[in-house]
């Protein structure tokens, strides 16, 4: 049986319980158990749980809002309307401000406030049944996809996780030994950073899902926040140090580079057992015992080499920089490993507090969100009321889910139009089986006879990536539709009046989508520099705690979005968002390696400097900024360069970074066209 077929078979039959149940317990909605089984259907277990333990927690919190509503506004419809668009507005800025399952929680807090009040406003004596009985059918289609999910053949997540933990682990040594051992060709090189910048990101969701499902899992959650931590910045020195490899070879330093290369030849061999890579996280425990040792097989073989080599003052100091690096590298693999051969340890408790994973947030983007969905709210009641059209709340109500659900949507017009086109099929079906199928059938089995092919050919098209929101889009306008009561009634005027409500709902989303939108080129191009340039800024300025992963995870995120949003800006903003990440990396190196409050409060005007140039670009700015890291750097290097080391590798990478990227001080420099650097190519 194949993992589609596994799927199709066990939502229909979900579905078909959740129906069940309803029609005995008498639920003034059955098909909205049947709907939410649709929604929350998911392969994995975990999954499956997780998301509906967030839409409880959204249903409770939008049932609350709506009887609070209606209990100060229930005089005036026009008021509530208004309350509740603006209610509408904060869920969704709060969708487009979080991720994954918290998002889903607000949006769920947004139109089930409307499901409730649109029909309540009209019935205000009737809210709290009506919050009851919403909060019940919700419940009853949770439950039913969690325990058949659970017991039939269960899909578990865990599994999933392990095994994508393992494949991280593997090609990042894979990829290690490879990038210290041999120059590589600088597409392939970039191709590789990317992907693993993007890989580590999907770890996260899969951790916050899992623990729903298996102890086991709970317990490693913290641990597994720290593999992730670790992975990041042990890429991120990495790529510091395959930059610094091509700077000294585009210079001609080949005396530093003969310095280094028998020493970078030797750790490449040292980085696996005999060639042999770890498999799993008890295979690394020897690992973990050999890079003990490595650590001051290194300090001793570049101090060796230092000696060897005659060095003139500038190759000395391009010699300690990769010095610093190679020695960083190290110490962060030693952590990884050793972070991941905990994972082995069931009742093994973590040293170091566990950092979440920070990703990019910016609040114009869910106040745009928040504003689009207000808006488009607020012209649907306006039509409602003035048509006093029976079926507007339904169409508002669509516009909050479409407003909430694509408002971080790589291309939201194209996937408002796949959800119409499958609310549009699923309106040709439900029209079908209400006038022509269900009146010919009777009982509980005939009416599961009727949906049969209907709803498995909607999840048929779920199963698929290409088409899941075309087939999710169809069974939510077949089982809304539908008239599935315990006493059927077959209309088919309502059918269509609710069929053109979520049509015209959808297209009102849409439109707002196509007006509050931002789809030039050059103002994508725009957006992004300007973020990227933020998080330097941040860097400069925000607090040392958690400052490495909490930059990593927003980076990393940031061009995780300009692949999914921007593609044809990605041979254009890839390089620069390396760049910011390298420039990043040698900025929390000098505030960490700044120890005593003395060198703190030398390092913390010229930091200022920095941060007014990134924030609001300038040649002026930018030339300041180096002239005070400049006096910095010369100040403590002939003040007391031994006390300093790492400060004074950091800082001088810091500069020639911002030496080497024009284009931080003027946004409009295409990277490619930066005179001169290999920071920004």
């Amino acid at each position: 049986m194949t993992e589609s077929t596994l799927f199709i078979g066990k939502t229909f039959l979900a579905a078909l319980l959740a129906l069940f149940i309803s029609f005995r317990l008498q639920l003034a909605a059955p098909s909205t158990a049947m709907v939410t089984v649709f929604i929350i259907a998911q392969p994995q277990s975990g999954l499956i749980i997780a998301k509906g333990f967030y839409r409880i927690l959204g249903t409770s919190v939008g049932s609350l809002m709506s009887v609070l509503l209606i209990a100060l506004c229930a005089q005036s419809p026009a008021l509530f309307l208004f309350c509740l668009s603006l209610w509408v507005g904060l869920c969704v800025a709060g969708a487009a401000w979080f991720r994954d399952f918290q998002a889903y929680a607000f949006m769920l807090a947004g139109y089930t406030a409307c499901l409730i009040g649109f029909p309540a406003i009209q019935h205000p004596d009737a809210t709290f049944s009506l919050a009851i009985n919403r909060v019940s059918e919700i419940y009853v289609g949770i439950l039913c996809t969690a325990i058949i999910g659970d017991v039939l053949w269960p899909q578990r997540l865990t599994p999933l996780l392990v095994q994508r933990v393992r494949q991280q682990y593997h090609d990042l040594l894979s990829f290690l030994q490879k990038a210290v051992a041999t120059p590589l060709d600088h597409s392939i090189q970039d191709d590789d950073a990317i992907a693993f910048v993007v890989r580590i990101l999907e770890l996260e969701p899969l951790r916050a899902a899992a623990i729903f499902e298996d102890p086991q899992s709970r317990l490693r959650s913290d641990r597994l926040r720290l593999f992730s931590a670790d992975f990041m910045r042990l890429t991120s020195t990495l790529h510091a140090l395959q930059q610094m490899g091509r700077r000294l070879r585009a210079q001609g330093q080949l005396t530093v580079l003969a310095a280094l290369r028998p020493i970078i030849d030797s750790l490449a061999g040292e980085m696996s057992l005999q060639g042999h890579i770890p498999q799993c996280a008890a295979e690394a425990s020897p690992l973990l015992r050999q890079l003990t040792s490595l650590r001051p097989w290194l300090a001793q073989r570049l101090s060796d080499a230092g000696q060897r080599y005659v060095l003139n003052t500038a190759e000395l100091q391009d010699f300690q920089d990769a010095s610093a690096l190679l020695t960083r590298l190290v110490d962060e693999l030693f952590t990884l490993t050793a972070t991941y051969a905990s994972l082995l340890d069931r009742r093994h408790r973590p040293t170091r507090p566990a950092p979440r994973l920070n990703l990019f947030t910016a609040r114009g983007d869910a106040l745009i969100a928040g504003l689009r969905a207000v808006l488009a709210m607020l012209a649907l009641n306006a039509f409602w009321i003035s048509t006093a059209w029976p079926q507007g709340g339904g169409a508002a109500t669509i516009a909050c889910v479409a407003c909430a659900l694509f408002a971080t949507a790589p291309q939201p017009q194209r996937a408002v139009l796949q959800m119409g086109l499958g609310f549009a099929l699923g309106l040709i079906a439900a029209t079908l089986l209400n006038l022509v199928v269900l009146p010919l059938l009777s009982g509980f089995a005939g009416l599961a006879l009727g949906l049969l092919p209907f709803i498995c050919g909607g999840l048929w098209l779920a199963s698929r990536p290409t088409s899941a929101g075309l087939g999710i889009a169809f069974c939510m306008m077949l089982s809304n539709a539908l008239p599935l009561q315990n006493f059927m009634h077959y209309d088919g005027v309502l059918l269509l009046n609710n069929g053109l409500s979520q049509l015209l709902g959808l297209s009102v989303a849409g439109i707002a989508f196509s007006l509050l939108q931002r789809s030039q080129v050059a103002q994508q191009r725009r957006y992004y520099h300007r973020h990227l340039t933020q998080q330097l800024a941040d860097v400069c300025a925000g607090r040392r705690r958690h400052l490495p992963h909490r930059f990593d995870g927003r980076i990393r995120d940031l061009m995780r979005l300009i692949l999914q949003r921007s593609p044809a800006l990605v041979p254009e903003l890839m390089p620069r968002a390396l760049a910011v990440l390298e420039f990043g990396d040698a900025l929390i190196d000098m505030r960490l390696q700044a120890g005593d409050v003395a060198t703190r409060a030398a390092l913390r005007p010229s930091l200022a400097l920095l941060a007014a140039a990134l924030r609001r670009p300038s040649w002026q700015r930018r030339e300041q900024a180096i002239a005070s890291l400049t006096e910095l750097l010369q100040r403590l290097d002939s003040a007391a360069p031994a006390e300093h080391p790492a400060l004074l590798a950091a800082l001088r990478r810091a500069l020639r970074i911002l030496t080497d990227t024009p284009w931080l001080a003027a946004p409009d420099i295409p990277a490619t066209d930066a005179p001169g650097v290999l920071y920004a190519t």
